[in-house]
């Protein structure tokens, strides 16, 4: 299972994830970075503090093996 994660900076030095299940497979770092500054932009998450800056965006791969059950 992939899972888009995007990470920013607030106002207040705390950190904000954001988790996306199964991005598109051809997704590219422009379309990324973009959306991350629509969301700054925007200021569309409710959150602590404002969200100020991107700090980053990856995409982890996560194999689950299920033993029992």
């Amino acid at each position: 299972m992939l899972t888009l994660v995007l990470t920013f900076r607030l106002q207040n030095g705390k950190t904000f994830r954001l988790s996306i299940p199964d991005p598109k497979s051809n997704l590219t770092a422009q379309e990324v970075d973009s959306v991350m500054n629509l969301i700054i932009q925007k200021n569309i998450f409710s959150t602590s503090s404002p969200i100020v800056e991107k700090v980053s965006a990856r995409v982890i791969d996560r194999n689950v093996n299920q033993i029992i059950g």
